[in-house]
């Protein structure tokens, strides 16, 4: 059974096209880049690209963090706990940088003059994503690749002199050439989009059928969960499941998890006051309002870009804030999410068994 595609299948494959267009200008571009990522510091304060996003899963974990010796480029600037500060018992513990997001004109911090909102997110990884997803960074404010780049220099590297728009296509197309799932490599070869495992044992067999069973939509109980949010070729837009069940339009790209809402992974939540335009204020109360300071629209507080879980075995931490350190701690978050939203939502048959929790964890080990 090929994993099920609707809206936004045009956007994947213009950007497999692009990424073979990309390729057909040949390896110099992409060794070109390389190099930059690996290499370049643009007279900054001595990071590079794969200072966080690292050569062996192209984002950061916490025990490649606790590996790095104590004067390694890493511990400074936004990996303090405070901004700028001395001490880094943060970065070592959840592996998070302090992020600054300018706040849009209609929105306020309660009790702040503040035009800036400060809050601890990871380090996604570049593999895999970059060449076939064109939403970047958690909240989706990248608007493409070198612009992303740019954004990266300029506020984790604080470099001082700027990239040439060539270093800048150079450092996107190495990024769009990193393909490791062999799935995703075909799909760039033959634009069909990838076959998800079937599974050998019992439990991958349930996991699976737990990952992408998208009832209720031929009228049948509810046994998928996954697929509502990691549907499509990549797994990570929202399915017609999802529109049934919750409203949420097909192929949406956003999505809150609850992980702002359960304070997974603490923080300290602050108020933001969303002013409309007839003057209407909306209060939200979050740690991190994800989308929301983006869109300056209240209705995406919470919401966070929904991630690729192709090769998710290999990129813990996960969430925004790298709240879950594994995938059992990924799973435990999960069955809170499902169990809260049949009690108190209302949907039946919602929740998440300690036996579905252990086959669906089965299952995403064969991604």
């Amino acid at each position: 059974m090929r994993t099920q595609w609707f809206r936004g299948l045009g956007v994947s494959l213009g950007l497999v096209a692009g990424l073979v267009l990309a390729q057909a200008r040949g390896d110099d571009l992409v060794e070109r880049g390389a190099k930059l990522f690996a290499g370049a510091t643009f007279r900054g304060n001595g990071r590079t690209c794969q200072t966080c996003h690292t050569k062996d899963t192209g984002a950061l974990s916490i025990q490649q963090v606790s590996l790095l010796p104590s004067h390694d480029v890493l511990f400074q600037h936004d990996a303090a706990d405070v901004m700028g500060g001395n001490t880094f018992n943060r970065v070592r513990e959840n592996a998070t940088f302090l992020v600054e997001i300018g706040l849009p004109q209609n929105v306020s911090i309660s009790g702040s003059a503040s035009r800036v909102a400060v809050f601890p997110r990871g380090v996604p990884t570049v593999y895999n994503s970059s060449a076939l997803d064109p939403v970047l960074m958690y909240d989706g404010r990248a608007p493409n690749l070198p612009l992303q780049a740019l954004d990266a220099w300029l506020g984790h590297s604080q470099i001082t002199r700027m990239p040439t728009d060539d270093d800048l296509n150079a450092v996107a197309a190495w990024e769009q050439s990193k393909i490791t799932v062999p799935a995703l490599r075909r799909f760039i070869e033959t634009g069909v989009a990838p076959e998800l495992p079937k599974g050998r044992t019992a439990a991958e067999k349930r996991g699976r059928l737990f990952f992408t069973d998208d009832n209720p939509v031929n009228g049948n109980p509810i046994k998928g969960r996954c697929v509502h949010c990691h549907s499509g070729p990549m797994l990570n837009a929202t399915s017609p499941g999802a529109n049934a069940i919750f409203g949420i339009p097909v192929g949406t790209r956003f999505f809150s998890a609850f992980v702002s809402e359960f304070q997974l992974g603490g923080g300290t939540p602050q108020t933001f006051e969303f002013r409309a335009a007839d003057g209407t204020v909306t209060n939200v109360t979050s740690t991190d309002p994800g989308r929301a300071l983006i869109t300056g629209n209240p209705v995406d507080a919470n919401a966070f870009k929904i991630p690729t879980v192709w090769n998710a075995r290999q990129t813990a931490p996960y969430f925004h804030n790298n709240g879950a350190k594994n995938l059992d701690e990924l799973l435990n978050h999960y069955q809170q999410y499902f169990n809260f939203v049949e009690s108190v939502v209302g949907i039946p048959g919602f929740g998440m068994s300690d036996q579905d929790k252990a086959d669906i964890r089965a299952y995403l080990e064969l991604l």
